[in-house]
């Protein structure tokens, strides 16, 4: 019972606190965001209720990878509040970002929510949660398109070229282009 009294909670902080400010600015990526983070959230607190069997290394894969993910969300943060000048909240930036982590990917936060999601799926493999964990992945990587475009329209050319030297999510192919010096 408790588990949805939670997932009610989380649902009403996302739908008024991002989801309908973002409906009412019109920004695709921060709707896509918002649905795939509640998501993410929604198959965590559920997940218990329906694990199925336990199989021992993927809730071990399952944690590092949701350590990694906080720390690529925490750099990320950190990076746009301290680099983007922001105006009003931390993602409200008036400069572009293109040191930290974001030299190696152009959305770390989707990244990470996209691997928590992932996560989620091997800690608690069930059904319900590889469909949940499906969308969630889905939403944040439209997310991350949408936020490309409102991105272009904000900086310009800028950002066009920062597209073609730092890759959308592809962390591998982001280190070997730092290694590389492009």
């Amino acid at each position: 019972m408790w588990e949805y009294v939670i997932c009610t909670g989380i649902w009403m902080a996302f739908i008024f606190g991002w989801l309908i400010p973002a409906i009412r600015k019109h920004v695709a990526h921060g709707i896509y965001a918002a649905l795939g983070l509640g998501i993410c959230f929604t198959a965590i607190i559920l997940g218990n209720a329906w694990q199925l069997a336990n199989v021992y290394p993927l809730p071990v894969i399952a944690s590092v990878l949701s350590m990694f993910a906080f720390l690529l969300f925490i750099l990320s943060f950190t990076g746009l509040k301290h680099r983007g000048k922001p105006t009003k909240g931390w993602e409200d930036t008036t400069a572009m970002v293109g040191t930290g982590v974001y030299r190696v990917v152009r959305h770390p936060m989707y990244l990470a929510g996209a691997l928590w999601a992932i996560a989620c799926i091997l800690a608690f493999r069930s059904i319900p949660l590889i469909i949940l964990g499906a969308i969630s992945f889905y939403c944040l990587w439209m997310a991350s398109k949408e936020e490309d475009k409102f991105n272009i329209k904000k900086f310009g050319d800028n950002y066009k070229e920062y597209m073609k030297k730092v890759p959308m999510w592809n962390i591998f192919k982001g280190l070997r282009s730092l290694r590389e010096g492009e």
